[in-house]
């Protein structure tokens, strides 16, 4: 059975493993949380479905990190964008991880924000990296 190939998908994983070396490397533990990753059936699954329980499951951070220096924990959601945007807008409205790091990878640069921080800047609709 033939495999169809999405270069998208290869660079968002590409961008996820750079992040996670990143973080690893700078004394961190991280680990897969995403739906994508741990269920990808699933994931293909809950895709169309508007319900409270698929919208937190579609949602899920790509990892969950740990320091090693004080056991702190919290989620990270990486994107790769190639024109150096990220649209943050109001479908984020009822994203469920508050606690999540948003890391945006771009051929010119990463960077790091909370969500915190982007629910702040959501009604300039727009955040450029």
């Amino acid at each position: 059975m033939p495999t169809t190939f999405n270069l998208n998908t290869l660079k968002g994983r590409m961008a996820e493993h750079l992040v996670q070396d990143l973080f690893i490397q700078n004394n961190y533990n991280v680990f897969n949380f995403g739906l994508e990753r741990l269920h990808p059936k699933l994931s293909k699954d809950v895709r169309t479905k508007e319900t409270k329980t698929g919208k937190a499951l579609r949602y899920m951070p790509d990892f969950v990190v740990q320091s090693k220096k004080n056991g702190d924990l919290f989620y990270l959601e990486v994107k790769f964008r190639a024109n150096g945007f990220f649209e943050f807008d109001e479908t984020y409205l009822e994203y469920p991880y508050h606690n999540a790091w948003f890391v945006i990878v771009s051929p010119d640069k990463i960077q790091c924000m909370h969500y915190k921080l982007l629910m702040k800047r959501i009604k300039s609709h727009h955040i450029r990296t």
